[in-house]
């Protein structure tokens, strides 16, 4: 107060001083704040405080929001790794749930077969004792399974079609029968005949009286399906499809043809088996005799042969042919309804020196009959490596006489015959394509003389297809390969389209355009251009079993073809032939019968053939049943096929001789053969 009362000049100077500098700090920063009101568009002298501080709340809130919304997306992202795992824990879940099932299947599955076993006509199909209900798997792409119902297809005739299903979780839940027959929906009912089944618990039977698509003697393709309303899926039975052909041929068996014993054999006919059919007995081909096929046999309908016992035959050697020559006999049952004649198992028989050995007549077999070819094969031993003729009858008359000399090179590979050139193609004729059933007879002439034969597969009943099913076969599988052949006649020279499932799941679709040499002149396609051969993926060589199946789709519409089913990871020792524990032949009563031989194995070039008994292997009797004491304990094993299949597969690898013993025609012989590979089986 003293220096400004006394010095007001230097109170001033100081105060000019003090705001000199003030104004030095402040004025930059200032006008950098004016000038960015000037760009913004607001005049100096008119800034709005509230504005700026509201921008500034506006940016921050901005932020927050930001913030806010990339929490949401991370929280986001973690439920979709969650929800993931899960889902992919699911899956496993549900994959190892359908491997248990389908390692049950198969042991089931024998439960359900054996109630439909010999599809008799008479009797309804009984369950037989199994662990669980077997489980039925559906692979055909698009087609949704339901696990938990299954069953079988009983009898499927003209008189009815029947069988039995079950819901193994809901044994009270009602079920329903989709029938269809020629792929057409036919019948829609329910299991309404409810059964306490003394082992499986709780069955529904169904049964479909006078199916009136049945009442023809055309063929017919019967497929049953189980379905409950309340879930999704439905499962095919057991059994299931059938084809069934009302007006079927005569069967039966020539068994004796020597003038020491006589012929003998017996023959009935499904349509009708307790009334006796008529046989026709020619020798040289010309006719000796007509008989009844009405004689006892206990055998027959003991061993389970035949449906009954009284349709055996037998005739006594006409005395003017007792001449000590060369004869060959021959035996024709009649159908029933038809009067058509049908050569039987077993015949002919060419009886030389008394001695009553099979001779050599014409073999071979008729393979395909659609809208495009008739094809085919036949050899005759007696005309070396020439050719014989075949003839093709159509409805009783003569349609065609040919020679079967085409190249079929399949033949090659089996070593059936000398060489390929004993295969027959003929154009299929338009007398067939008229959309009614005909019956197709093909026959090996006999070279230079004889009575004519007639070849295997052998009748057929044909009827123009609007759509030709495809073709072809799936013969091996390994973790190395998958080959095959597929044709369909629709698509001509065009390569058909494949679908592979492995364990139950579509693993990849394909085309089969391999070139296949041996498909030239079998009439199987017009190019040699449809065969396959895949390599399976990688993730099948992990020790484990994989189920193969591999569909041929059907052009342009139809259900697709499966070509075969195949486990890779097995491989089987084989002896070249196939046994079953049922003999056919009533002049034996032990040993395994030989129902068919691969002409690709060694026993068939060392004269094994489809008939024969195999009584021993390397000293073993076979066809033995299995013994047990009191306690169920194994006393001594047996050697029926199955144990006959185990032993082999312990004792023997490929490339091992084993020595046989095998019985034909009331003669025994002894054979040395040479173990085979199957693999995929």
């Amino acid at each position: 107060m003293t220096i400004a009362r006394k010095s007001p000049l230097l109170l001033l100077a100081l105060c000019a001083v003090l705001l000199v500098g003030v104004g030095g700090v402040a004025w930059p920063w200032l006008d950098d704040w004016f000038s960015e009101s000037e760009r913004n568009g607001l005049p100096r002298q008119n800034v709005d405080i509230a504005a700026l501080q509201a921008e500034l709340e506006r940016e921050a809130q901005a932020a927050e929001i930001e913030k806010a919304e990339k929490a949401r997306i991370e929280a986001e992202e973690r439920k979709r790794q969650a929800d993931a795992r899960a889902s992919a824990e699911a899956e496993a879940a549900r994959r190892a749930a359908e491997r248990d099932a389908a390692a049950a299947a198969e042991a089931d599955a024998r439960a359900a077969a054996a109630a439909t076993e010999g599809d008799k006509p008479d009797a309804e199909p009984e369950p037989e004792a199994a662990e669980e209900v077997p489980v039925v798997v559906e692979t055909v792409e698009g087609q949704q399974v339901n696990p938990n119902i299954s069953g079988a297809l009983g009898e499927v005739s003209a008189r009815r079609i029947n069988g039995w299903v079950i819901c193994k979780a809901e044994r009270e839940a009602a079920m329903f029968i989709e029938v269809e027959i020629n792929d057409r929906g036919a019948y829609d009912v329910k299991a309404d005949k409810r059964e306490e089944h003394k082992t499986l618990g709780v069955i529904w039977r169904f049964s479909i009286e006078k199916p009136e698509e049945l009442q023809d003697t055309e063929p017919h393709v019967v497929r049953a399906f189980v379905v409950r309303r309340d879930q999704h899926g439905r499962t095919e039975l057991s059994g299931s499809p059938r084809t069934r052909t009302i007006g079927s041929y005569p069967r039966g068996k020539l068994e004796e043809a020597t003038p020491e014993k006589g012929i003998s054999g017996y023959a009935w006919d499904p349509d009708d088996s307790k009334k006796p059919v008529k046989l026709i007995v020619r020798i040289d081909g010309d006719q000796v005799a007509e008989l009844q096929a009405d004689g006892k046999n206990e055998e027959l309908l003991k061993r389970k042969i035949a449906p009954v016992d009284t349709c055996a035959f037998k005739l006594d050697w006409p005395a003017s042919l007792d001449d000590g020559l060369e004869h060959t006999v021959q035996i024709f049952a009649v159908d029933l309804q038809h009067g058509s004649e049908h050569e039987i198992d077993g015949s002919p028989r060419v009886v030389s020196n008394r001695g009553g050995v099979a001779n050599q007549p014409p073999v071979g077999r008729f393979e395909i009959a659609n809208k495009v070819v008739l094809a085919g094969w036949s050899y005759d031993p007696d005309a070396g490596q020439g050719s014989n003729d075949v003839e093709i009858w159509i409805d009783n008359e003569l349609f065609i006489t040919i020679a079967a000399n085409c190249r079929h090179d399949n033949l090659r590979n089996s070593k059936q015959t000398p060489d390929p050139y004993h295969g027959f193609v003929t154009t299929t004729p338009g007398s067939l394509l008229d959309g009614k059933s005909h019956t197709i007879r093909v026959y090996g002439l006999n070279s230079p003389h004889g009575p004519k034969v007639e070849l295997g597969g052998s009748p057929r009943t044909y009827r123009m297809e609007e759509n030709s099913d495809p073709m072809g076969g799936f013969w091996h599988a390994d973790e190395k390969m998958l080959r095959g052949w597929a044709a369909d006649p629709d698509l001509g020279t065009v390569a058909c389209d494949l679908e592979v499932y492995i364990d139950g799941k579509l693993w990849q679709k394909m085309k089969a355009d391999r070139r296949e040499e041996w498909l030239i002149g079998t009439g199987y396609a017009p190019n040699p251009e449809h065969g396959f051969a895949i390599v399976p993926p990688e993730w099948v060589k992990d020790g484990e079993n994989h189920e193969v199946k591999i569909y041929a789709v059907n052009h342009p519409e139809g259900p697709p073809r499966l070509l075969g089913t195949r486990t890779i990871g097995v491989s089987s020792i084989f002896p070249g032939f196939w046994t079953g524990d049922k003999l056919i032949d009533t002049r034996i009563d032990r040993g395994l019968y030989v129902s068919n031989v691969s002409p690709w194995f060694d026993a068939f070039h060392k004269g094994v053939k489809a008939g024969d008994v195999l009584l021993e292997y390397e000293g073993i009797t076979a066809g033995q049943a299995e013994e047990k004491d009191a306690t169920g304990k194994v006393t001594k094993p047996g050697t029926m096929t199955q144990d006959f299949k185990v032993w082999l597969n312990t004792n023997k690898k490929a490339g091992d001789i084993v020595r046989f013993k095998f019985w034909r025609d009331g003669e025994t012989y002894e054979a040395d053969i040479k173990m085979g590979k199957l693999s995929g089986e």
